[in-house]
């Protein structure tokens, strides 16, 4: 048993890989918790989904550094090897044909990771979740860039602060691109203008790199806003998950190492 951990800036997903499949939860990634209440969390999940064994394994990835420290320490008991972090410098599969890999996000590797084990083509993975972030490897596993851009949340939220008469939104799926009141007008901009948005920018990457890109689809309003997403994709919701599995299974000797020189 694997137990994967990607922890972003809304939420923390956690999941365990078992012999009868991946079961994953999911918990806010504020407040803060001690080691104690995250240990407490994860040994209930595991009661829930009937999972007894002890890992084999842990790995995370993490784009909140105060975060990282406290569920290391709070996870190094459960295993027999020590918790392996995600960075540019470990097994990933991953050629990095960019400048500066170390300011990559763990999760953005993971994802290039788990897309291109899966396909083995040139791919992109959009990611919907508190940003929506583009990840674009080519032919050869090589990490070439991407692009970031701010998520459905964070523009609702935006429009609300930085305007007077702009209020919070649901996000709710409009049924039109033609808005006819302020709530429908905002959820048009929000759902149809950012799926456009990652269209575009894929259509001038390709023009770009000079070959076309399998489109895989993820992160938390991934499933939402698929349907506004005109070219032809691929929905895997727990692609990031996916990806941590595909990078510890590379690494899992060197983990094993590091714990027993402890």
């Amino acid at each position: 048993m694997l137990i994967a951990i990607d922890i972003g800036n809304s939420s923390i997903n956690i999941g365990f890989f078992t012999e009868s499949g991946l079961f994953v939860q999911k918990i806010d990634t504020s407040p803060l918790m001690s080691p104690s209440g995250y240990l407490a969390l994860l040994n209930r999940f595991k009661k829930e989904k009937n999972i007894d064994k002890t890992p084999e394994g842990i790995i995370i990835s993490s784009v909140v550094p105060g975060h990282t420290d406290v569920l290391r320490e709070t996870l190094k008991g459960l295993a027999s090897v020590e918790p392996l972090i995600v960075s540019c410098k470990i097994n990933t599969g991953l050629k990095f044909n960019i400048p500066n890999p170390e300011e990559l996000g763990s999760d953005r590797i993971a994802n290039a990771a788990a897309a291109y084990e899966l396909y083995k083509c040139a791919v992109a993975v959009v990611d919907y979740g508190t940003a929506i972030t583009i990840s674009i490897v080519g032919k050869d596993a090589d990490y070439i860039g991407g692009a970031i851009m701010p998520g459905i949340g964070l523009m609702n939220n935006s429009l609300a602060k930085g305007t007077s008469k702009l209020s919070v939104v649901p996000l709710s799926p409009p049924e039109l691109a033609l808005g006819t009141d302020t709530i429908r007008c905002i959820q048009s901009g929000l759902f149809y203008g950012t799926a456009g948005a990652a269209e575009r920018i894929l259509r001038e990457i390709e023009k770009e790199v000079g070959f076309g890109l399998k489109v895989v689809l993820t992160g938390g309003y991934g499933g939402i806003i698929s349907k506004f997403i005109r070219r032809k994709h691929v929905l895997r919701p727990h692609l990031t998950i996916e990806g941590l599995k595909t990078i510890y299974m590379r690494n899992k000797d060197a983990a094993k190492y590091l714990r027993e020189a402890e």
